[in-house]
């Protein structure tokens, strides 16, 4: 494949020094990136590459570039980030406190659900806010419930700590009402999306022997956004 000399610099650099290349859309990252799978699986002892991306459709164009290569799939795993990051929780979980029989919450319906009895147990008569006849005012009621949701997935996104929400948010209590609704998910036996990240960071950073389990076996590549990836 033809390769320009600085796209060529990217799949030839060291194995052991960890890299990241940011790139305009359309300017061959996935092409790149699979170049850059392809030369560390001919020059790496370890068992084989961990590909990651954020769109199965991403994870799926990779494995069809690669798919001519030999024993392509018993030397890497292409995958989506979230993907990878629940089979860490299924396997490992138990390790930070999370359920065995683990559930995913995806639809806004549900955490909003969670939210609310999180409230409530909370001794916040949340039924009672929303029991207005106003539709407009209802509608308004709902877009404030629904902005705590977007602060607790911020936390979770950025991984913001106390000190930063109290920081950013001139309302001292969000900390405790995220605290709040955090512990009612996991009594209900489940997470929500942006939580498996969060679980599967906290669980390679808190047991290093769980870590030291990938590092064996894996090297990483990532190609996780639109703008930019990052080959490590």
């Amino acid at each position: 494949m033809n390769l320009s000399q600085i796209q060529l610099q990217i799949v030839e650099s060291p194995l052991d020094v960890p890299i990241q290349v940011l790139a305009s859309a359309g300017a061959g990252k996935t092409r790149v990136l699979t170049e850059r799978i392809k030369y560390i699986l001919a020059n790496t002892k370890k068992n084989g590459v961990i590909a990651l991306t954020f769109t199965n459709k991403a994870a799926d164009e990779m494995l069809m570039r690669l798919s001519f290569e030999e024993n392509i799939q018993e030397r890497t795993w292409i995958t989506t980030i979230h993907s990878m990051g629940q089979r860490i929780l299924e396997k490992y979980g138990h390790t930070v406190g999370l359920p065995t029989d683990l559930h995913v919450y995806e639809r806004d319906q549900d955490k909003m659900e969670i939210f609310m009895q999180s409230l409530r147990e909370d001794g916040i008569d949340v039924d009672e806010y929303l029991n207005v006849v106003d539709s407009r005012e209802l509608k308004n009621r709902e877009k404030q419930l629904q902005k705590y949701l977007d602060v607790f997935a911020q936390i979770k996104r950025e991984i913001l700590t106390e000190f930063d929400i109290l920081e950013e948010y001139p309302n001292k209590n969000v900390w405790k009402i995220y605290e709040a609704y955090q512990d009612s998910m996991i009594r209900s036996g489940g997470i929500d999306y942006d939580d498996i990240l969060i679980y599967a960071h906290r669980i390679l950073i808190t047991h290093d022997w769980i870590a030291k389990i990938y590092r064996a076996k894996w090297l990483c590549c990532t190609n996780l956004s639109v703008k930019a990836f990052s080959a490590i």
